[in-house]
């Protein structure tokens, strides 16, 4: 996703030539991958080998050793070429958290400048219109941006949408904070899927100096004869899949990584630069020590609650597709600018955790006494400390901890669908863990996925946020006018977690079984100072000891962002 977008800005320069190398194979063709074209293709990707990496974490100690998967976009465009295609933007504190944490410059003020340059929102005129609040949808100046993104609304919005919103009426109290109808990245003519291959695809495919080669994935950086103190990166290596044959690329100015928060890691570790400790064991010649290398990951968790509607209910939902005569005819229906596919995911609630329960501030004060005595007993890594004192700080002034997402139709487990029946389901996100974990190298074959901890509620109060996501969630769903939609049978109207799932333990045994993965993972390869545990430094993303090497991907994240990481990735490659 970063690399693309970078990819392309650089080559606006007619004297810089750019290669980008991709692992995954181009997918252009919409009509030959309409499960990337065609909006409202949620969750059809994963596991299919052709866009999808198929990662898991290892079995999770404290949530109960369950192995998560952990999937990630394999092709051009990245994780955009298979997400939820939501795009919201960050809390203002979020990013000024990362100039706090050592970084000039990284603050909200800049990431607004150039937020005007990554995307082009066009406001479209919506088919199907319920009564809907005009407030909902303000959440971008339309005479602002000019980038190479496309996002708008979805042309139809359903009911059951804004009976969710009017349900859940958080006030909006910001562009972030309350409730409102989320941007999608869609284009506003064609209704196709807009991500960073297809940006690239317009603006910048056929510039002479940009070549782009897929199939391409990249092994190690290569390190000049150089007897000088710094790593100056000569080049890389990559496999060529087509050929099943190893290949090397050289550079004159720099390699820019772009793999991602699971997979840059990889392929420093695997060039010789991070913990010494890791690379012993891979047996892998230590070239520039970095300890931060591979750690402080930290990632989004989300976990669905599913409802049955009335038998009823007029309007279609997901669930219908399942039916192969119905997807057929809603695919006829997308060609006329009509059906399931013209909506998508835009109901959003974004709310500190003080919103929904009373306990809030007994469960930070428990976090903030477990830390001061795992700081008193030297527990943490340089760094840490700092992150979650600014974390503590931002939660005592409500932080955005909470998130609400609603779907038409089922994504939650582990009860399956009754066929013929619609569904609706509410996500509940964990904004700011505070669990941290890492990814790292599982060999020195390039070809073996990396190892992935993020040691899920390790700190307790992240189960307990979730916890008390789901309680909210059931008095959202006994709300009017959501309840009079949902089923009247009380054996079936709840189909996850389900009416016997009534405990905080049983609650938390569930979650434990059928949370799943954000797809955003950041922190990897920190952008910190080097004391702190730090890989890259906030001037341009050079990776420490190094003369020509950057980092570009959501990796430098150092500390989360209350938001769909889409948006930030793109806006700080601009």
């Amino acid at each position: 996703t970063a690399g693309l977008t970078l990819a392309s800005r650089l080559s606006e320069d007619s004297a810089w030539s750019v290669l980008v190398l991709e692992a995954g194979n181009a997918h252009l063709d919409s009509e030959n991958h309409p499960l990337i074209s065609r909006p409202g293709q949620f969750g059809m990707q994963i596991k299919n080998p052709e866009y999808d990496w198929g990662f898991k974490t290892v079995p999770q100690k404290f949530a109960d050793n369950v192995e998560y998967p952990w999937s990630r976009g394999k092709g051009l465009g990245g994780t955009s070429a298979m997400n939820f295609s939501v795009w919201t933007f960050p809390p203002k504190e979020d990013i000024d958290n990362w100039e706090k944490l050592g970084n000039p410059g990284w603050n909200w003020k800049n990431y607004e400048k150039y937020s005007t340059r990554a995307i082009t929102y066009t406001p479209v005129e919506r088919i199907d219109e319920p009564s809907l609040p005009a407030e909902a949808f303000e959440v971008w100046n339309s005479e602002k941006p000019y980038g190479p993104l496309h996002v708008a609304h979805p042309r139809r919005i359903l009911d059951v949408d804004v009976k969710m919103h009017q349900a859940s009426a958080i006030e909006a109290t910001s562009r972030t904070q309350g409730t409102y109808f989320a941007l999608n990245n869609v284009h506003p003519t064609l209704h196709s899927r807009t991500y960073a291959a297809t940006a690239l695809q317009e603006r910048a495919l056929q510039r002479p100096n940009l070549s782009v080669l897929v199939g391409a994935e990249v092994t190690i950086i290569l390190s000049s004869d150089s007897t000088k103190d710094e790593f100056e990166a000569s080049g890389v290596e990559f496999l060529h899949s087509a050929t099943d044959t190893q290949y090397r690329a050289f550079v004159r100015k720099e390699v820019i990584l772009s793999a991602g928060s699971l997979k840059s890691p990889q392929i420093l570790e695997l060039s010789g630069i991070g913990k010494p400790s890791i690379l012993a064991k891979l047996g892998v010649k230590v070239k520039v020590a970095l300890e931060g290398v591979g750690e402080n990951l930290q990632e989004h968790q989300f976990i669905g609650c599913t409802f049955e509607l009335k038998d009823d209910y007029a309007e279609d939902t997901y669930d219908l597709l399942l039916n192969s005569g119905q997807q057929a005819r809603h695919v006829d229906l997308y060609s006329k600018g009509q059906g399931i596919y013209m909506t998508g995911i835009v109901n959003m609630a974004s709310f500190p955790l003080q919103r929904i329960t009373s306990e809030a501030k007994a469960l930070y004060d428990a976090e903030k006494s477990r830390i001061c005595r795992d700081i008193q007993e030297g527990k943490y890594p340089p760094g840490l400390a700092e992150q979650y004192e600014i974390q503590l700080q931002y939660n005592q002034n409500d932080a955005l901890d909470c998130e609400l997402v609603s779907l038409s139709g089922s994504l939650s487990g582990p009860n399956l669908p009754r066929p013929g029946k619609k569904y609706y389901t509410i996500i509940g996100f964990l904004n700011h863990n505070f669990s941290r974990g890492s990814v790292h190298s599982s060999s020195n074959n390039p070809r073996h996925p990396p190892q992935m901890d993020p040691h899920y509620f390790e700190h307790d109060i992240d189960l307990q946020v979730f916890i008390n996501e789901v309680k909210y969630i059931r008095k959202l769903v006994s709300t009017a006018p959501l309840k009079d939609i949902l089923s009247d049978d009380p054996g079936t109207m709840e189909l996850n977690p389900g009416s016997d799932i009534q405990t905080d333990e049983q609650i938390a045994s569930w979650l434990k079984q059928c949370l799943s993965t954000g797809w955003h993972t950041v922190g990897t390869l920190s952008m910190l100072p080097k004391v702190q545990n730090g890989v890259v430094n906030p001037k341009l993303q050079v990776v420490y000891g190094t003369k020509n090497i950057r980092v570009v991907d959501l990796s430098i994240v150092p500390l989360h962002i209350a938001a769909h990481t889409q948006g930030a990735l793109l806006i700080f490659q601009i």
